[in-house]
């Protein structure tokens, strides 16, 4: 038996580590290739506290991380989240879901506002006086449901749009995703794809400029023109990653992950962490390193806490704090509450 699952467990660590790295070093960054780069920012203070988490997400939040982990919710859920990110930029979530007969089902919200920013024009040689917004957000709906006893399969499809001033881009995008509970007690292997969708272009009567087609005459008749902008790609992501509930016994659990990442636009990687839950699943420690390996990687480390009590025999609470260390522009504070019911 220890011989097999050694053997299952060295197997999966090659697929889930080993082959989406073995081109790290021959392969450019491509940073700053793609739009909506907003749905690459952590999600969930339990799994970006872990850093890896396509194997163990199980909350609302794996609408937009791993969609199958969504089948493994008991209770009616609702999550909120808020982090105040760099300068004036705040990233939100908001997801709810529901346990159905066959699976579970969950809408929810992300988006991330820019903040107001001055006006300049070439015209006006600087600033104009007037003010202008920009946010990005999705709109999504997710299914997962059990296929067999061991294996879970789950979707998400949603709406993406950006504005700026008065351009915008949208599309609609998807995300889809597997767990697998291998036959060896707390192993877990699991797969995603997230952002699969077509290419976003700004639109917009900011994009309407005068021209005069013949500079060299006069009087000549100068029509609108719209300028148009190129089309950017969504930030496509696999992550195949494997977990394994090292400890479970007395009320303790402690879980290690790795998930190894191949992104469109930067270079493969790996990402490790682990929660330890304390209590019954009253108390949580969690932390993380993510894309190691990653060309140009500002992440440094993530940490978190969480606590989980009930109020009632059918509605508990949770509050989870995530600590995101970077480089260069300093740290972010993560905060989630969540309530069962």
């Amino acid at each position: 038996m220890i011989k097999n699952m050694k053997k299952l467990l060295f197997t999966l660590l090659i697929i889930a580590v080993f082959a989406p790295t073995n081109l790290v070093q021959a392969q450019l960054s491509k940073s700053g290739t793609t739009a909506a780069e907003f749905l690459r920012i952590p999600v969930g203070a339990r799994a970006s506290a872990m850093s890896a988490y396509t194997a163990t997400v199980n909350d609302a939040s794996a609408m937009v991380l791993n969609p199958a982990g969504l089948a493994d919710i008991t209770t009616g859920q609702i999550q909120v989240e808020v982090t105040d990110w760099y300068l004036d930029i705040n990233h939100s979530y908001l997801g709810a879901a529901l346990p159905t007969k066959n699976g579970a089902v969950g809408v929810h919200v992300l988006a991330m506002n820019y903040g107001e920013f001055e006006e300049t024009t070439a015209e006006a040689q600087g600033l104009t006086g007037r003010t202008f917004n920009a946010y990005s957000v999705s709109f999504g709906v997710s299914y997962a449901q059990y296929l067999i006893p061991q294996f879970t399969i789950g979707g998400t499809a949603k709406v993406v749009y950006e504005q700026i001033a008065k351009s915008t881009a949208s599309t609609v995008a998807f995300d889809v995703g597997t767990i697998y509970d291998t036959p060896f007690y707390g192993v877990r292997f699991g797969v995603s794809v997230t952002n699969i969708g077509s290419k976003l272009q700004m639109t917009g009567n900011d994009l309407i400029i005068r021209s005069d087609p013949d500079e060299a005459g006069e009087g000549n008749y100068e029509p609108d023109a719209n300028l148009t902008t190129d089309q950017f790609d969504l930030p496509l992501m696999l992550k195949v990653g494997l977990a394994w509930d090292a400890i479970d016994r007395d009320g303790v659990k402690a879980t290690i992950a790795i998930d190894g990442n191949n992104p469109s636009n930067n270079t493969q990687s790996l990402s490790i962490g682990g929660e330890v839950s304390l209590l019954n699943d009253k108390v949580f420690l969690r932390g993380g390193v993510p894309y190691i390996g990653q060309k140009d990687a500002i992440e440094t480390f993530n940490g978190g806490i969480g606590v989980k009590y009930t109020l009632a025999s059918d509605v508990g609470l949770a509050f989870n704090y995530t600590y995101h260390g970077y480089n260069y522009l300093g740290d972010i504070n993560k905060l989630s509450v969540q309530i069962f019911f």
